[in-house]
């Protein structure tokens, strides 16, 4: 190479072939699986989503003044904060959220495609089985 350096080739005897509508790596005969992760750590690092940990801090806050009876409904909540009522109770709806769940958000390990916009927009069912059906489906 011109600036002194070594140009190194490296042959991978993979394979892509169609299988209906997915690509499969096909490895060479002696080679039983080509793709396998051996390294310890994850392939995707956590990923914190702070708009939703903070959306769920609120909900969980506001359901606590109200359990206290700290404030008496989400009108005065929303008074206080200088927040729409609407905001307020969207926000309490993730208050409800199981609890196994709330740990996965805060250890950054909720699937990505998990937003509150999404929560928000498909709604927080009650059930704590159907919660996790719909977030982890």
């Amino acid at each position: 190479m011109e600036n002194g350096g070594i140009k190194i080739t490296t042959f991978v005897p993979l394979q892509f072939k169609r299988r209906g509508v997915r690509k499969v790596v096909v490895a060479p005969a002696n080679v039983e699986d080509p793709v396998t992760d051996r390294s310890q750590s994850p392939s995707l690092p956590p990923s914190y989503d702070t708009t939703l940990l903070r959306a769920l801090g609120r909900g969980i806050y506001w359901q606590h003044l109200l359990d206290t009876g700290v404030v008496a409904d989400t009108a005065e909540i929303a008074g206080r904060e200088g927040l729409h009522k609407t905001f307020v109770s969207d926000h309490l709806r993730l208050a409800i959220l199981a609890p196994d769940l709330v740990e996965t958000a805060l250890r950054g390990e909720l699937p990505r495609n998990v937003t509150l916009l999404g929560l928000l927009r498909d709604g927080v069912p009650s059930c704590w089985n159907a919660q996790r059906g719909q977030v982890l489906r």
